[in-house]
């Protein structure tokens, strides 16, 4: 009977052991394959405007879509303040491991606040990792519907140059896109001045134009498309080389001035500076699908925004012609 019982216990121990080891191996095996996979958490969309406004609108229907692309769930997050550089600042900062689950969205021309020698920035474009430009909002000019002083873009500029300093425009902060449509028409359209309200977010400017507190706003088209089409607001220029095929009836400023005064809300993605190249290509490979999936692309064509996918040397390209425009304008001699 003890040889038998004794015979079981080492069967036993024999047998737990060997349980004890294979899970020991199973989870230490899962561990590493988990670790080798990226990303393998959620990852985080970092908008740096508060929620509501374009940027934000754009990445929370791009998130579930890029989300398919990665394998995790993909969630934004809203940082304000700052004109953007609250946000910027920390994606600067952003560490390459500890930050590796992270997306930020960087806006052109906004960043480039970074040249007003005011703000005394030390960061430079170079400052970020960025991985792709997304989409390209062309800046427009509105009035209200049936504005007796003036109902076209001729009749506007016409207005003002007999007027200056009498109209207001509600644009957003210094340095936006919005605004660098005004300081380029004050800086290269003699005679054309006008005072400028500054509003966080684009219901706010709206709101101000249609309340008659000012006499027309700076804007982009995919946002500002309703309000045309509702009969409140009238645009009256497209702020681009090229007619906007959203507004084709709309003039370009080019048309009408003779002037280049192009500017749009560029947005671009960026991550951890200094991040490993393999985890920037599975990031960069997502993008591009998620950008290219006809679904999204359906969506996003309805809401008027157009679509701009680049990289690598085309995406600093652009990055650099929109620091150039900057430097050219130098926005913040129009500041008032």
């Amino acid at each position: 009977m003890e040889d038998t019982m004794g015979f079981l216990i080492k069967k036993s121990i024999k047998y737990f052991s060997f349980i004890l080891v294979f899970t020991l191996f199973f989870s230490a095996n899962s561990q590493s394959l988990l670790a080798q996979k990226f990303p393998n958490k959620p990852v985080q969309i970092v908008v740096p405007f508060k929620p509501g406004g374009g940027a934000d609108r754009t990445f929370r229907l791009f998130a579930p879509y890029l989300a398919k692309e990665l394998g995790v769930p993909v969630n934004v997050t809203n940082i304000a303040g700052g004109g953007g550089w609250v946000a910027w600042a920390q994606m600067a900062k952003w560490d390459a491991n500890k930050d590796d689950h992270k997306l930020g969205v960087i806006n052109l021309p906004h960043v480039l606040s970074l040249l007003d020698p005011r703000m005394k920035r030390t960061q430079t474009l170079k400052s970020f990792n960025f991985l792709a430009w997304h989409s390209l909002d062309p800046c427009i000019w509105a009035i209200r519907e049936g504005d007796p002083r003036f109902q076209t873009g001729k009749q506007f500029i016409d207005y003002v140059m007999k007027n200056p300093n009498k109209i207001v425009m509600s644009t957003t902060a210094v340095g936006s896109d919005d605004h660098m449509g005004i300081a380029y028409a004050e800086k290269f359209l003699k005679g054309f001045k006008v005072k400028k309200v500054y509003a966080n977010g684009d219901s706010k400017k709206i709101q101000e134009v249609l309340g008659k507190h000012t006499d027309a706003v700076a804007g982009n088209v995919g946002y500002y498309v309703p309000y045309f089409m509702d009969a409140k607001l009238k645009p009256i220029f497209v702020l681009s080389l090229e007619r906007s095929p959203n507004l084709p009836s709309v003039p370009t400023f080019f048309e009408v001035t003779g002037l280049k005064n192009v500017s749009y809300a560029g947005r671009t993605l960026a991550t951890a500076p200094g991040m490993a190249e393999s985890k920037r290509k599975t990031y960069l490979d997502a993008i591009k699908r998620a950008i290219e999936n006809p679904q999204y692309m359906a969506k996003e064509a309805k809401n008027k925004n157009p679509l701009l996918f680049k990289e690598s040397a085309e995406l600093w390209k652009t990055l650099n012609e929109s620091k150039s425009m900057v430097q050219k304008v130098k926005f913040w001699e129009a500041a008032k």
